[in-house]
């Protein structure tokens, strides 16, 4: 399984009860693991878990039947308030801990259970690559905006401003405007997308997308294609 290496901390029951999860490597900027967070992974059985890490909320790995290796990068054993390793097998399990950080955790009655406390023999915890959604593209029609991503299954972050915003003192007002919408995908297991922008002119009831030379209601590939046609006159 892999998480984006954004992630600064992963919220209670995030990854409960989560069928078919065999591996985990926590990001290296997470500082807290939630409540349950992995309650119920029944199939996981190798946990990495980076020095960055210093909380690690109350039943974290309840019911981890599994669990064969657990890689812990902390020098100091994380807090925590009760059992984390309540319904598992960590007697027949080994923790991988910093050779200096041992005695530490033997000394620990959460974390001395395990069969084996062994030193790790690399002091860097594993990365996992992600991928990056796409870049979604922002489309108008029918007075609305629409988001669509060669990604699927992933949620739309956007922001509407207004670019030339001004004030008037006049007793008419021209409805005249630039509105900048700017959007990004994302999706759990995927960094996020880069960020799009389009910038749509409003004059009295039209309302014009800026680069849409082909008028479709978006800017992609095919308005670069014809702007080239219309500046070499094809």
């Amino acid at each position: 399984m892999s998480i984006p290496q954004s992630v600064m901390s992963i919220g209670d029951q995030a990854f409960h009860a989560c069928s078919g999860l065999t591996s985990i490597v926590i990001p290296n900027l997470v500082t807290r693991i939630g409540k349950y967070t992995f309650c119920l992974c029944r199939d996981l059985t190798s946990i990495s878990i980076p020095s960055s890490v210093t909380n690690i909320e109350i039943y974290a790995f309840d019911g981890c039947h599994e669990i064969t290796d657990l890689y812990c990068y902390a020098e100091n054993v994380p807090s925590s308030q009760t059992d984390l390793f309540n319904n598992t097998s960590i007697e027949n399990a080994t923790l991988h801990v910093p050779a200096s950080a041992i005695d530490k955790y033997k000394a620990n009655y959460l974390w001395n259970r395990f069969k084996n406390i062994v030193a790790l023999e690399e002091l860097t915890p594993p990365t996992q690559e992600t991928t990056k959604c796409a870049t979604p593209i922002i489309s108008y029609a029918d007075g609305k905006l629409t988001f669509n991503c060669a990604t699927e299954g992933v949620e739309y972050v956007s922001e509407v401003s207004v670019a030339d915003a001004k004030k008037y003192y006049d007793a008419e007002v021209p409805l005249l405007g630039v509105y900048r919408v700017t959007a990004y995908a994302m999706k759990t297991g995927y960094d996020n997308s880069d960020v799009a922008t389009a910038d749509f002119v409003i004059k009295g009831s039209t309302v014009t997308l800026v680069g849409d030379v082909n008028n479709d209601g978006k800017v992609d590939a095919t308005d670069i294609t014809r702007l080239i046609d219309i500046l070499l006159k094809r």
